[in-house]
């Protein structure tokens, strides 16, 4: 009698368990959710009021500097009336003109031209290199010199006594005298 009403009070407090658990889960569910959207809202506002404008500004400008260093270099003054596109487009022909006539050298003279540049640059290497070691030198002999200048420092006391070697006991080799022995008479007694 007392397994038959008291089944349905554990079937029912598993019921409410389950309940409570599923019921917690959901609360933090919702809790992560509620964070997630007051992050997405916290964004479009940014967005939406223009912050990350001042970062595209600045590339911009940027790149405009650029542009106008580059045609400096390339064309020369920069007139202040033009604007970007125009000096980019300026660049771009002239650009094209150069390389049509580079197109229009004789391929030795190109050879020659690289030769000539990679002579230099392999000078150049090498110049760097024996710049650098004659600086390595000059440092050794500083460094010598100072040894040479400092004070000599002489040991005082007592010379240091090293620890005398244990004596090494030597052992007989009476096993290999032994198989000398029985192979001696081995050959004795099968040979004679």
């Amino acid at each position: 009698i007392f397994s038959f009403f008291s089944k349905p009070k554990i079937t029912l407090k598993n019921y409410i368990n389950q309940l409570k658990l599923l019921s917690s889960t959901l609360m933090s569910s919702i809790a992560k959710e509620e964070e997630i959207a007051a992050d997405l809202q916290l964004k479009s506002r940014v967005f939406s009021f223009g912050e990350y404008k001042g970062d595209y500004q600045q590339d911009v400008g940027q790149s405009e500097q650029k542009v106008v260093e580059v045609y400096r270099k390339c064309i020369g003054d920069c007139e202040s009336s033009l604007g970007t596109l125009q000096m980019l487009t300026i660049i771009e022909h002239q650009l094209d003109e150069l390389l049509e006539n580079l197109e229009r050298v004789p391929a030795w003279k190109i050879e020659q031209v690289e030769k000539a540049k990679e002579k230099e640059r392999r000078i150049r290497l090498r110049e760097e290199k024996m710049k650098l070691l004659k600086e390595m030198q000059e440092e050794r002999l500083k460094k010598a010199l100072a040894r040479a200048q400092a004070t000599i420092k002489k040991k005082t006391g007592r010379k240091l006594m090293y620890r005398s070697e244990p004596v090494v006991s030597k052992v007989k080799g009476d096993e290999g005298e032994t198989f000398y022995d029985r192979e001696k008479e081995e050959l004795l007694f099968f040979f004679t």
